[in-house]
């Protein structure tokens, strides 16, 4: 078998586990600009006209949180079934739950019930974990020579994703451009894509994985991974640090929506692409800048400046009343946040041994995503006291993360 026909198997063989990843990145972006504008604007009338600012505010936060509460706890559990019962039926689970979790959500708003919405978020976000499944079964069916490569595209994955999402749920929620396009229309549109992609997997994609012992699932896994990074010696501290910048960033990333809303008096297209231009931050930052950056500087001094940047930016965005200045912002923010989550992941990596890699990755994920939830889901009432109150608290957490990480002594940077 030549080289470029061992290439392109490997390249047909992990397709629909790009597509996998892409979708899972696009499951938050393409939801942030319609639940905004429909929760928070008036104007949506998908709660009552009587329901309370602050109680909007309230749900909005609710929400966005409970989507991470339920991903906390499920990326544990369907960890658990990747490693027992095989990454394609694993997979599976993720995205069946992902289209249901989308079609329950489109249903909700079609009949304006909050408590479906929020029921549908958890369902998605219990079954969300599927990234690091599709990444695990990536790894597994690529050739050594290939494997770099194949690397490389779950990043591109990730950025198309992240990118798109916001844009198309921009555009499938703008009636101007159709005149049957609801806010409904881009969950649809997501659940339809899962399930398309459940499809292609099934019928094309075959097991890496061999089943070895009896299922068991852990329902406390989650809450032991998260106690046992700070009870670890060695991550411990940058287990704060990691705590304590997920709660700024959160703040930022969950009501710059409402903020720009509030504000600027944004439609949701408007929203979206603003999402996206961040999300281009993002993607500049991981595709172009970690590698020569982290060659080129000291890793902790490296993720205190993108802290302490990123927090001026927060600042700044919640003192300007100038748009273009935002924008700017949103890519520069993009772009300091996925350097300094890169290379503090990295940190986390270099504080432990070879067989515990896997183990310290759970860790960030686990503390991340609780972090990011419970502020989510606690931060509703300071959007109430105003829509740039969020934006100085994520200057405020991402300032005290950068303080935090300059104090501390690290084994190795």
């Amino acid at each position: 078998m030549t080289y470029k026909t061992s290439e392109r198997k490997s390249l047909l063989k992990a397709a629909p586990l790009f597509l996998v990843i892409a979708i899972d990145s696009m499951g938050l972006g393409i939801l942030f600009p319609i639940l905004s504008a429909m929760l928070i604007s008036h104007a949506s009338h998908f709660l009552p006209g009587s329901t309370s600012n602050f109680s909007r505010e309230l749900l909005y936060g609710v929400t966005i949180g409970i989507y991470m509460i339920a991903w906390f706890f499920g990326s544990a559990m369907l960890g658990d079934l990747s490693d027992i019962m095989g990454r394609k039926k694993s997979l599976m689970i993720c995205l069946i739950g992902a289209t249901l979790g989308y079609v329950i959500s489109a249903i909700a708003i079609g009949f304006h019930s909050i408590v479906f919405l929020i029921v549908g978020r958890v369902l998605a976000g219990f079954t969300a974990g599927s990234q690091p499944i599709a990444q695990a079964a990536i790894v597994d069916v690529s050739a050594p020579e290939n494997r770099a490569r194949n690397i490389g595209y779950i990043l591109l994955a990730v950025s198309l994703g992240f990118v798109l999402g916001p844009i198309m749920g921009g555009i499938l929620s703008n009636n101007q451009w159709v005149s049957w396009f609801t806010f409904a229309t881009p969950l649809y549109f997501a659940g339809i894509l899962s399930l398309i992609n459940c499809i292609v997997l099934y019928f094309t994609f075959q097991e890496t994985f061999m089943r070895t012992k009896k299922i068991k699932i852990r329902l406390y896994y989650a809450i032991q991974i998260f106690v046992e990074a700070f009870k670890s010696k060695s991550i411990r501290l940058l287990s704060l640090v990691l705590l304590i910048e997920t709660a700024g960033w959160s703040e930022y990333f969950t009501f710059v929506s409402q903020f720009l809303l509030r504000r600027f008096h944004y439609t949701v297209s408007e929203v979206s692409f603003f999402i996206a231009v961040l999300a281009i931050g993002f993607s500049i930052g991981f595709g172009f800048l970690v590698n020569p950056v982290a060659k080129r500087f000291d890793l902790k001094n490296c993720v205190v400046a993108n802290l302490c940047i990123a927090a001026i930016l927060c600042l700044i965005t919640a003192m300007v009343h100038i748009a273009i200045v935002i924008w700017i912002g949103a890519i520069l923010i993009g772009m300091s946040v996925a350097l300094l989550y890169s290379i503090l992941i990295t940190l986390f990596s270099n504080q432990v041994s070879a067989s515990e890699q896997g183990w310290v990755m759970g860790i960030t994920n686990s503390v991340s995503a609780l972090s990011f939830g419970i502020t989510s889901l606690m931060s509703g009432f300071a959007a109430d006291l105003s829509p740039a109150v969020p934006i100085y608290l994520g200057a405020v957490g991402l300032a005290l993360a950068a303080l935090v990480l300059w104090l501390v002594r690290l084994k190795k940077c």
